[in-house]
């Protein structure tokens, strides 16, 4: 996906037109929108929050991924709202974001997400959404993000300081240290702390230090957390 990148005044006027097209279109250019969450209690309060925005037409509102898909086939939409991670559905992650651009590649796609919020706006911007948005932030900013990824011709929409920003985003491994990478590769390896400090001829209480840093910077939270970055970064599975 190529990469772009606009200026302050650019996202600035950007939003104002997005505004402005808010104000003039009423009631007649709406935007079509469509939204899946399998969490039903979220999806319904997005509806209900698009339904009252008078520049939204909310037509397709879903729970499940193969509902949806046929929803988007027989009402296509100029842009849909779709939760990341759907561990009960078919398809969901990079897989079915990817599909849904080949299905429908003029329809724009924001992720409205929980979970890591920096792996999962690279995986998000790395399958070829628009934007990005954590579930934690309010719904009148998924709002705006919508309206600036149809009226903008930036690459990837994120949210930061509080405001909308268009930039490339950088893969959470790109904060990591040589040092921090390594010892988190020997530990992959099944190696202790203590283990990994003897075969770095470093103390135990430096390595400690720098795993606790690596964590931190990756947004993970406990040795759980880690133990499956790692399983997903440093162990190949053998082919069939």
């Amino acid at each position: 996906m190529p990469s772009s990148s606009c200026y302050p005044g650019q996202l600035s006027a950007g939003l104002t037109q997005a505004r402005t097209y808010n104000l003039l279109s009423r009631p007649r250019h709406c935007l079509r929108l469509a939204t899946l969450d399998d969490h039903p209690v979220i999806t319904a309060g997005a509806a209900a929050f698009f339904r009252s925005q008078t520049d939204f037409e909310l037509l397709v509102s879903e729970t499940s991924v193969d509902a949806f898909i046929e929803a988007l086939k027989r009402q296509p939409c100029d842009a849909a709202v779709v939760d990341f991670y759907l561990p009960e559905q078919l398809w969901d992650g990079m897989d079915f974001i990817r599909r849904l651009r080949r299905q429908f590649p003029k329809m724009i796609v924001v992720i409205f997400s929980a979970g890591n919020a920096e792996e999962t706006e690279f995986a998000a911007f790395r399958a070829g959404a628009h934007g990005y948005l954590p579930k934690l932030e309010p719904l009148p900013v998924l709002a705006d993000m919508i309206r600036l990824a149809v009226s903008s011709p930036c690459a990837f929409i994120c949210y930061r300081e509080g405001r909308l920003q268009c930039r490339t985003p950088q893969h959470p491994d790109t904060k990591l240290t040589t040092t921090e990478l390594e010892i988190l590769r020997h530990i992959s390896q099944g190696l202790s702390v203590t283990q990994v400090a003897e075969r770095l001829l470093r103390s135990k209480k430096t390595i400690s230090t720098h795993k606790r840093r690596a964590m931190k910077k990756l947004g993970l939270a406990d040795d759980l957390s880690l133990a499956l970055y790692i399983k997903e970064k440093f162990q190949q599975t053998p082919a069939q």
